[in-house]
C-alpha cells in the first residue's frame, strides 16, 4: 500500500528554495518526486509563485524561433492531482500486465481537478484475463475492460483521395507514400543536438521493421522524392527522413488555423490537458479535421504486430481516423499564444478496430523526446 509518510511534491513550500544553490535546489526536487524535467528547467521563482496547494510543472517544451533552442513553459497545478498523478505513472509502469496472456493495453487516465483520482485502464480479450489483474494497486484503482481480438493489419493504409500540392517548404498533414503503402506527414522534427530538420511519418507506412534508406514520395506534382529514411523506430512507429533536393520540412500543420508548430507537450502537460477537458485536435490526409477527447496517456499497447509500443496517447474516436491518416499529429492551441500556433501532442498511428473500445492512438511526443532525442 502506498506510505502516506513519504515525502510529496508539495513539500517543496517547507523548504529553503531561496537560499538554494542550483544543484542543491535540482536534488531536492528530484528527491520530492519531480522527474527530470522539472529538474531541469524549474526555479525558485516557480515554487515561490506556486500557492501553497499548488506546485509548478513543466507542462511543454517550445523554440525560440525556427531555429531556436527548446524553452520550458511552466504552470501551476494542485498539488494533490500532481502526486495522485505521477503515483498512477509510477505503478503503471511497474505494473506490467501486458506481459500477462490476454492483455491487449494498459494506460493511464489521468484525473480530474477535484474530481475523481487517476485510474490504471486495462483491455483484455478474454474472461479469463480478468483474474490476472488487480483491483487496485497502490490505492491507484485498475479499471478493466474486455474487447474483442482484432484481426485487421493495421498496415494496409490506403492511398488519401486528395493529393497536395505544395511547394519546396513542405507542411505536416499532406498525404506521402513510400514505394508501397500511404500516410500522413508529420510536421518538422528536429534534432536538438545539431539543429538538423527532418521529415517524419509513421515506420508502419513502409511496412518494415527497419525502413532505413527507403524513399519517402510526396503524392501530387509527378509523386517527387523529397527525402530517405535516415533512422527507423519500429517501437514508436516513427521514421526520421532526410530531405533531398530543394524540400524542406517545416514547424507547420497544413490547413491549420493557426498552423505553426511552436513545440511539444510534456507528459504532465497533457495529463493537465485531460483534466481541464481540453481537447485534441489532428489534420489527416484522408479524414481532415477532427477533435476528440483525451482518454488516457502514458499507455502501453501490444494488441498488434509483433512489437510492444510504449508511451501510447489515446485520445479521440475510431471514426476521426483511417487508412492513410497515419503519421499525422495529434495537437493543441498553445495555451499561451493561442493565435499564433499549436503544441504537438503525439504522433497518430492506429485506430481501434474491435468492439469495446472506441478511440485513437500514437505515440507521444515526449516519449520520442525521452527515447530517441527528436522533438517537433
Amino acid at each position: 500500500m502506498h506510505d502516506e509518510s513519504e515525502h510529496r511534491t508539495g513539500a517543496i513550500h517547507d523548504e529553503p528554495v531561496g537560499t538554494m544553490g542550483r544543484r542543491r535546489f535540482m536534488d531536492t526536487l528530484r528527491t520530492l518526486g519531480f522527474g527530470a524535467l522539472s529538474a531541469a528547467f524549474l526555479t525558485a521563482g516557480d515554487v515561490r509563485a506556486a500557492s501553497d496547494d499548488e506546485v509548478p510543472i513543466v507542462y511543454g517544451l517550445t523554440r525560440d524561433g525556427d531555429e531556436g533552442e527548446l524553452r520550458p513553459r511552466r504552470k501551476t497545478v494542485p498539488s494533490d492531482w500532481y502526486d495522485d498523478f505521477r503515483t498512477a505513472v509510477s505503478v503503471h509502469r511497474a505494473l506490467g500486465v501486458v506481459d500477462e496472456e490476454d492483455v491487449a493495453t494498459s494506460a493511464v487516465a489521468p484525473g480530474e481537478f477535484g474530481g475523481s483520482n487517476a485510474a490504471i485502464h486495462v483491455e483484455v480479450t478474454t474472461e479469463e484475463a480478468f483474474g490476472a489483474v488487480p483491483e487496485v494497486v497502490e490505492e491507484v484503482p485498475v479499471e478493466v475492460t474486455r474487447v474483442e481480438p482484432g484481426e485487421r493489419d493495421p498496415k494496409a493504409d490506403g492511398e488519401p483521395s486528395a493529393p497536395a500540392s505544395v511547394g519546396p517548404g513542405v507542411p505536416g498533414s499532406v498525404p506521402v507514400a513510400s514505394d508501397g503503402l500511404f500516410g500522413t506527414l508529420a510536421p518538422a522534427l528536429r534534432d536538438p543536438g545539431d539543429g538538423s530538420v527532418y521529415f517524419a511519418t509513421a515506420n508502419h507506412v513502409f511496412d518494415a521493421s527497419d525502413s532505413s534508406g527507403s524513399p519517402l514520395y510526396l503524392l501530387g506534382d509527378g509523386r517527387p522524392r523529397i527525402g530517405t529514411v535516415r533512422e527507423s523506430f519500429p517501437k514508436a512507429d516513427l521514421v526520421c527522413v532526410g530531405p533531398e533536393g530543394d524540400f524542406e520540412p517545416l514547424h507547420r500543420i497544413r490547413d491549420g488555423s493557426p498552423g505553426r508548430v511552436l513545440g511539444q507537450f510534456t507528459r504532465a502537460g497533457l495529463a493537465d490537458l485531460k483534466a481541464a477537458g481540453e481537447p485534441l485536435e489532428k489534420i489527416g490526409a484522408r479524414t481532415g479535421h477532427t477533435t476528440g477527447r483525451i482518454q488516457a496517456i502514458d499507455g502501453l499497447t501490444c494488441a498488434y504486430g509483433a512489437i510492444c509500443k510504449r508511451g501510447q496517447v489515446k485520445w479521440g474516436r475510431e471514426s476521426d481516423f483511417t487508412d492513410g491518416d497515419s503519421g499525422s499529429v495529434n495537437f493543441h492551441a498553445d495555451p499561451e499564444n493561442p493565435d499564433l500556433g499549436v503544441l504537438v501532442g503525439g504522433l497518430n498511428n492506429a485506430r481501434t478496430w474491435w468492439p469495446g473500445e472506441n478511440y485513437i492512438w500514437g505515440t507521444g511526443a515526449y516519449h520520442i523526446t525521452e527515447t530517441h532525442g527528436y522533438t517537433f
